[in-house]
């Protein structure tokens, strides 16, 4: 599939600089939602959770810790990576995170206790996601700074179009053969994928910019580059990081807990709440491209304030409704608006602190998702833990995102200034 790509785009490389309409740069965007589909194969975790369950008799608070970790490890790490990437080049960063996942899946085959499955799945696969993530974004970003919103959402689209792939995939693995055999022949896979697309990845020539463009004057932070020590002493820099936590947060609770919440609250079976996952996925990746043409067209402020309102609809939808139709209807809601979360966030902070340390100052940015990733898991799963049900951690998700839409408002006002 990689000679392929580079078949098809050889003929415009010549005019890869100059030409803004040529089809060069999109092969950069082709290989980096390949890679991402790899990487959001992580959201398909709640597949695995019943048959670790089965065999070791873990609490539900107990195994949800490794998605926790993994994901937690996935946000920090993208600091250093885009220290790196930044440095070196996205080819490095994105070779060294599929070396790392195909190991950390495929040592998680080997799992006989807790210990071995946080560490392998949880910090190994953790570090590659990390590593492998931030640099497609940051590199596409670069190629299309006259449209951002539609080259991020694109990118990420297929971090979120994972779980549509995998989950359907993992499941028929783990009832025919076993759970064992999904992490080997899953980390196999990943690690040829992943290595494979980042040798087409690289950044444009220093300033460059598509013939044709000019930015506006006006533009928000106009020839403005901040180093990250300047950045995180900003007042829109809190203000994206806390509106990022509490928006991640109800996503990744209802992703870690998706076929479990599907199956006890909307009493589906479980072909159905595997397919509850998939669709979930499938519109976690939709909202990505979605939002980030909204975002591109009204503004990615107004965008974000118009998805956490969806999104305290949704989650109202999940904590009120047990009809498995409309239940399944919050469940995509959800996803849509997660999905572009992680499309507007990285655009905004390219278009306030710049491009040329994007992949370090989003990294930094990037850790309200990390945060997100302890409370909302960690709370269902204390809750369904402890109180036998899930409903508490979708109230306290309504009022996070409603607080999440007034933060994002008054960032809106203070920036217009």
């Amino acid at each position: 599939m990689i000679s392929i790509i580079n078949v098809v785009t050889s003929v415009t490389d010549a005019n890869a600089v100059s030409n803004s309409g040529g089809r060069v740069r999109w092969k950069y965007v082709v290989a980096a939602v390949m890679i991402n589909l790899c990487l959001g194969a992580v959201y398909a975790f709640s597949i695995l959770v019943p048959p670790l369950e089965a065999e070791f008799h873990w609490t539900r608070i107990e195994t949800s810790l490794a998605s926790t970790i993994a994901l937690l490890t996935f946000a920090l790490s993208m600091m250093p990576a885009g220290r790196l990437q930044d440095k070196k080049g996205p080819r490095t960063a994105v070779t060294i995170g599929g070396v790392l996942i195909g190991l950390g899946m495929m040592l998680s085959s080997y799992t006989n206790s807790l210990i071995w499955l946080y560490l392998s799945y949880g910090v190994l696969l953790g570090l590659g996601v990390g590593f492998a993530y931030g640099a497609p974004i940051a590199t596409c970003n670069k190629w299309f700074p006259d449209k951002k919103g539609l080259a991020t959402g694109l990118v990420v689209f297929g971090f979120g179009g994972g779980s549509i792939l995998f989950a359907p995939l993992w499941n028929f693995i783990i009832q025919n053969y076993s759970w064992r055999t999904n992490f080997l022949v899953s980390g196999l896979l990943f690690m040829v994928l992943t290595i494979a697309a980042a040798q087409i990845l690289k950044n444009p020539p220093k300033d460059y910019k598509p013939a044709g463009w000019n930015p506006a004057d006006k533009s928000k932070k106009a020839g403005i580059e901040f180093e990250p020590t300047a950045m995180i002493k900003t007042l829109p820099f809190v203000l994206l990081w806390v509106s990022y936590w509490f928006g991640t947060n109800a996503g990744l609770m209802t992703i870690s807990q998706a076929k479990q919440i599907s199956k006890e609250i909307a009493g589906m079976s479980d072909l159905e709440a595997t397919f509850a996952v998939s669709i979930l996925g499938g519109f976690n990746a939709v909202g990505r491209i979605l939002w980030g043409i909204i975002g591109d067209s009204v503004g990615k402020e107004k965008a974000l304030s118009m998805g956490f309102l969806l999104c305290a609809v949704a989650l109202f939808i999940l904590s009120s409704v047990s009809q498995p139709t409309i239940f399944l209807m919050g469940i995509c809601l959800v996803g849509l608006c997660f999905g572009g979360f992680l499309a507007l966030y990285p655009a905004l902070t390219s278009d306030y602190y710049g491009s040329k340390n994007l992949g370090v100052n989003y990294g930094i940015v990037f850790t309200a998702y990390g945060a997100g990733s302890i409370l909302g898991p960690m709370m269902a799963s204390y809750f369904r833990t402890f109180q036998g049900t899930y409903l508490p951690a979708f109230y306290i998700s309504i009022i996070l995102a409603i607080s999440g839409m007034m933060i994002v408002i008054f960032l809106r006002k203070k920036t217009a200034k």
